[in-house]
């Protein structure tokens, strides 16, 4: 066995028979089958394996935590001889998407044909598994990766309960769906960026009709333990872009699929998701059903059900149908979540329960609260003049 860095409160697990020598890229080492447990880091005699789960926080102790085991039970293995990415097709992309979807991960079908799905699956287990930094996930298998693949991985949730409930690791940019602690689905997502954005956007109301409108807001996925609420059929357009099959757990903030998730995170504070499982997803979950989102800073339930950080209207917005790409400064408000009445605010892009949806492709858009209801902001402050792109919302 051998012991890496976990956070504090973390208590994933992976369980990994190994097929016979280490993989470097893993850095697993072998005990001849026997058991060890260790305080540290790293010992003598074994390197460091790669940590599954959040960063450690600096200044926190390392938690004691069994982790790997390893035997010599080996498994059928064909050999890949030589790398496969985007383009490639044949029998060896044919096993690889099948490998993925063995391990939890979606690839699409198994088509032998290497293309956009298969390399977001290999993405997410660059990440989850071999610890790959965002921008260093290539989708590219080498025949280390496939060697590393076709271990046998076991993953330990990092909340136990029954039913389903989803883990958001948003340094790591990979949701995980559990249902009574086994795998149901691992996928890579893209969340808030972070930054100051305004857009002029095409927002759905509730009478069936739809409106332009100027709104700026901060792109932020808050941490904290939520639940799904409430669901779309089909394109949604919202305050924070266009959604396909949102399931809503924070206000206007939903899993949704886009045709852009991109490695690093890219959206207005939403959970996207790949198109293809974007499809079926909503089918997996139900209203209720919890939602954990680790920021790596803190445990989600430090934060409990955050409120996701407010719009506001775009002080220059003009109506015309057409949007520029300048950059301009703006004051955006700032807002404190705590003791905030929910039913008193808007918030960015949070949909009424009774809108309806839409069922095909419209403008880049974003989620309207109901028209008809009288809401007030926050006391708000203006801090110093930032620098913020104006760009129609192309996904939440």
């Amino acid at each position: 066995m051998v012991a890496v860095n976990s956070s504090a409160h973390t208590r994933r697990r992976i369980l990994v028979l190994a097929a016979g020598a280490a993989i470097p890229a893993l850095a697993y080492s072998m005990t001849g089958g026997r058991t060890t447990r260790s305080r540290q880091a790293s010992t003598p005699n074994s390197a460091p394996a790669a940590s599954i789960g959040l960063p450690q926080p600096a200044g926190t102790a390392t938690a004691t935590t069994d982790v790997v085991q390893t035997a010599s039970i080996p498994n059928e293995l064909v050999a890949l001889d030589h790398e496969i990415g985007v383009g490639s097709v044949g029998s060896s992309v044919a096993r690889l998407q099948d490998r993925l979807r063995a391990l939890g991960f979606d690839p699409g079908p198994t088509d032998s044909v290497f293309g956009p799905a298969t390399e977001r699956a290999v993405w997410a287990y660059e990440k989850l598994v071999l610890n790959a930094a965002l921008t260093d996930a290539s989708g590219v298998v080498t025949s280390d990766i496939w060697n590393a693949m076709n271990q046998v991985h076991e993953f330990q949730p990092l909340r136990s309960g029954r039913g389903a409930h989803l883990e958001v690791l948003l340094n790591r940019q990979v949701a995980i769906l559990y249902v009574d602690g086994s795998i149901r689905l691992i996928t890579h997502i893209s969340t808030g960026t972070g930054d100051e954005w305004c857009a002029v956007v095409t927002v759905d109301r509730d009478d069936g009709t739809q409106v332009e409108d100027g709104i700026c807001g901060v792109a932020v996925t808050p941490g904290g333990v939520f639940h799904f609420e409430r669901r779309f059929t089909g394109w949604r357009n919202s305050k924070l872009g266009r959604l396909y099959n949102p399931v809503y757990f924070n206000y206007g903030l939903a899993v949704h699929g886009a045709s852009n998730v991109p490695k690093a995170p890219a959206s207005h504070g939403c959970v996207r998701i790949p198109m293809h499982i974007a499809e079926y997803f909503p089918g997996l979950v139900s209203d209720g059903d919890v939602v954990y989102v680790f920021d790596g800073v803190k445990e989600p339930e430090f934060y409990g059900a955050q409120v996701p950080t407010f719009d506001y209207p775009d002080p220059d917005y003009v109506d015309e149908t057409t949007t520029t790409s300048t950059s301009r400064a703006a004051s955006p408000p700032t807002t404190t979540a705590a003791h905030v009445d929910a039913t008193s605010i808007t918030v960015s892009g949070h949909d009424h329960p009774d809108a309806p949806t839409t069922s095909s492709p419209a403008p880049p858009t974003s989620v309207n609260r109901n028209p008809s209801t009288s809401t007030t902001h926050p006391a708000t402050t203006s801090p110093a003049t930032t620098s913020v792109t104006e760009a129609a919302a192309v996904g939440g």
